[in-house]
Order: C-alpha cells, then sequence, then structure tokens
C-alpha cells in the first residue's frame, strides 16, 4: 500500500458455488483484482463489508456555495469515519493503533459529527488505564506498542475540557482528575532551577511529524533527547498547568496558581527583542511550531500577537496537519479568524485542497502524497477543519457544558451561505445561515 504495508492472503477454494473467505484481520484497501486461470468460469457478484464504528452520514451536515469547503469537509469526515473502529485509530491501514494526540483533534471532531460522546470517554479511559504503567501516560493504547511521546502526553487534560464542554459530563471530569495529577506530576519531576523541562529524555519529544514539516526546528530532537531547553514541550507543559487549573476550578478543588511564574520563565528563556519566540535556549530562530503554540496557549503578551501573526501569515501551513490544528486555532484565539480562514482555504502544497488535487477521499496522513515517505491517505489527525468549520465558521458553540446553540458565524471570501446541521447529546441543531 502506499503507506509501505502489504496484506497478502492465499486461500484455497472449496469447489462449491459460495466460499466465504475469512480474513485474519480488517483491511483498508481502495480496489482489488481477481486473476483466473483461463477458461475459468467467474461470478460476477464479489461482496465486501465497509467497517466502522457507527456514523450515519445525515448525522451532521456542513454546506456551503464554495464547493471546495464543502469537499474539505466531506474528505475529513469520512477520515474520522473510517478510522472510527474499535478505537480512535491513527490510521486503519498501518498502525491500527490509538494514540494519544488523536483525542485532541479525531476524538472532538468525532463527537460533533455524531452528537456520540462513547467513543470519546472511552478513549479518555484507556489512557487513564496507561497510567498503570507510566504515570505520564503512554502514546497508544489500548495496545502492546510501548511508545511514549511527551507533546501527547500533556494533552490529555485538553481533551478533557473539550469533553466536559460538549457533554457536562462532570463524573468523568472528576473521576479522570488523579490521571491529570499524575501527568502533572510526571513533567514536574523534570523541570530544572528555572522551572522549565529540561532533558525530558524518558519521552520522545516530538514537535511535530514528519520531520521535514518542522520548520527547521532548531533543536536536536533525536532519542535521547539534548541536552538543553527548548520551546515546545515547555508550551504544551504550560498548557497542561493551564488546563489542570481550569479542571480542578470546575471541580471546585484548589489551584496550583503556577502559570505566571512559568510564564516569566519561558519568557527569560525563549522571548526575542522582535516579540517572536526562539526555538531552544542557544538559537536564534523562530519556527512556526515555536512562535504559534504559545499564541495558541495565551503565554505571547498582547503586545507582540501582530509579530507571531505576521510570521503565521508569512509562513503558512510549513508544518504537518496535526499542527496546524494548533496553528489555526491559535489565530481564532487571537481573533484573526480571516486569516485561519485564508490558510485552512489556501491553494498551496500545504493544504487540505491540495489533498484533493491529489484524490484524496479521506484527509491525509501528510498535505501530499509525497511529503513523507509512506504516507497513509486515510489519517483522522488531519480532520482539525471539521472543528474549525463547524465552530468558528458556522459558530456552533455551547452555552453551557452540554448545551449547543449557534454563535456568531464567520464567512470567508468566497463563502456567502452555510447550512449546518449537527446531532448533539440533547437533540438536533441546524440552520440555514446568511450574512445578517
Amino acid at each position: 500500500m502506499r503507506c509501505n504495508c502489504n496484506y497478502e492472503n492465499e486461500w484455497q477454494l472449496s469447489g462449491r458455488e459460495t466460499d466465504l473467505v475469512e480474513f485474519y484481520d480488517y483491511m483498508a484497501f481502495r480496489y482489488f483484482e481477481i486473476h483466473c486461470p483461463a477458461n475459468t468460469v467467474f461470478s460476477d457478484t464479489v461482496c465486501a463489508e465497509i467497517r466502522h464504528y457507527p456514523m450515519q452520514e445525515e448525522s451532521c451536515v456542513f454546506q456551503t456555495d464554495d464547493p471546495q469547503a464543502n469537499q474539505i469537509f466531506e474528505i475529513c469526515r469520512r477520515g474520522v469515519m473510517l478510522g472510527t473502529q474499535e478505537a480512535f485509530l491513527d490510521c486503519p491501514s498501518r498502525e491500527k493503533g490509538q494514540y494519544l494526540c488523536d483525542g485532541t483533534i479525531t476524538a472532538h471532531a468525532h463527537l460533533l459529527l455524531t452528537g456520540d460522546p462513547a467513543m470519546y470517554r472511552k478513549m479518555l479511559f484507556d489512557f487513564a488505564a496507561s497510567a498503570q504503567i507510566d504515570p505520564g501516560l503512554m502514546a497508544v493504547a489500548p495496545g502492546n506498542e510501548m511508545q511514549e511521546i511527551a507533546d501527547y502526553s500533556c494533552q490529555y487534560p485538553e481533551q478533557l475540557l473539550p469533553y466536559y464542554r460538549l457533554t457536562g459530563d462532570t463524573d468523568t471530569l472528576r473521576r479522570l482528575m488523579p490521571v491529570v495529577d499524575g501527568v502533572e506530576r510526571y513533567f514536574d519531576a523534570h523541570r530544572n532551577d528555572n522551572g522549565l523541562i529540561e532533558n525530558l529524555t524518558g519521552k520522545w519529544n516530538l514537535v511535530d511529524w514528519p520531520e521535514n514539516l518542522r520548520d527547521d526546528y532548531d533543536f536536536e530532537l533525536s532519542q535521547p533527547i539534548g541536552p538543553g531547553v527548548h520551546n515546545v514541550i515547555n508550551a504544551f507543559y504550560y498548557g497542561l498547568k493551564k488546563n489542570a487549573d481550569e479542571i480542578r476550578a470546575l471541580l471546585g478543588l484548589p489551584l496550583r496558581n503556577e502559570l505566571g511564574a512559568l510564564r516569566r520563565a519561558f519568557f527569560d528563556a525563549f522571548r526575542k527583542d522582535d516579540g517572536l519566540f526562539r526555538d531552544a535556549v542557544g538559537s536564534e530562530h523562530s519556527s512556526l511550531h515555536a512562535c504559534a503554540l504559545p499564541l495558541y496557549y495565551g503565554i505571547t503578551a498582547e503586545t507582540d500577537i501582530p509579530a507571531t501573526v505576521r510570521l503565521i501569515q508569512t509562513k503558512g501551513l510549513c508544518c504537518g496537519v496535526y499542527m496546524a490544528y494548533f496553528v489555526l486555532k491559535a489565530l481564532v484565539r487571537a481573533g484573526r479568524k480571516d486569516i485561519m480562514a485564508q490558510l485552512l482555504l489556501n491553494n498551496s502544497d500545504h493544504s487540505w485542497k491540495n489533498m484533493l488535487r491529489e484524490g484524496a477521499t479521506t484527509c491525509f496522513e501528510a498535505w501530499g502524497k509525497e511529503q513523507k515517505w509512506n504516507t497513509s491517505l486515510c489519517h483522522p489527525w488531519a480532520s482539525a477543519p471539521v472543528i474549525l468549520l463547524l465552530e468558528d465558521i458556522a459558530g456552533i458553540q455551547t452555552e453551557r457544558p452540554g448545551v449547543f446553540s449557534f454563535g456568531h458565524p464567520f464567512f470567508p471570501d468566497g463563502i456567502t451561505s452555510i447550512h449546518v446541521k449537527i446531532s448533539t447529546p440533547h437533540g438536533t441543531l441546524k440552520k440555514n445561515i446568511t450574512p445578517s
């Protein structure tokens, strides 16, 4: 397959009129060929079963007067649908494993697309169970792949908060708070005297994947990592602290109130005179990742936001499809939905439109087939447009946890009408939206 996997099955037919082939496991494919010896009589009826966790196509509808925006939504919707099997799979054709980062994007998108929180909740408890192996959580669960990725572990409380916002399930929030505490203690143990994470050798520091989409991030990431202090893991660490305290506030628990000191240490280590952040202590390079993540988490000073926005606008999506979620959401949080929409719908080689040009029917692992040596052609971690189109363009919001409504829509250039319908845990929400 394109993602560097080969499926090989051989079987001997019984000679009866009908044979049922029982495969070892389900397989992803786009077409098949049947080769028969000469003069062989072969039935013209072949059936294959399409399998995925239940998702009704009509459970979520997003239509605009921009055909390509609709196509982007559709390849992402199908990616989430087919990638959701017994778990939120990294991809259904290669790993067939649930990675912790999939909770940030895929689980969020799946709940918006279906109104069904069961898989999201299962994922949260799957990774909570991995704390028995390591309180800093495994990168893959359930499964026997002993992989650990620091960036992903920091996002666990960030996944709890949208789940709570979209469902109102306080009980799950309360039950999983001890897991958040354990993750926080794990990372706290790797702080240096300034309070920043340094030489975190026990887990892979990913930054982004594949390596060629890290925007020349100036820090040695091969394992064992370091030595030194770099930006991205500390931005994620700040996000871990911020989200953990937000959960504590929701549950009426004492706050740790460490963000002020951590933000000052982050500024001292990484801020440059031009208002941008450097990749690492000792570097003068400002990658997209090193600037977008601090903006996303609210680390960036108000006066520095314009410089960061200019950098993002100049660089575009010179990152992977996974990091694109944080870049685009950072622009939303900075009040620049206009630039977010330009990048979301851009026409470059680093775009969802490029996937369409290359014949995508589901969202890819990278922006194009040749941008990674084994690009999978169904990778739900590229489904950020589902979230952005529904929440930040159509304006779907939660008035209070579990209760959805329509807020203020945003109309990118070329879009003058939006028809949207979603199923929520408490009913169906639909609306035809035009500029007021």
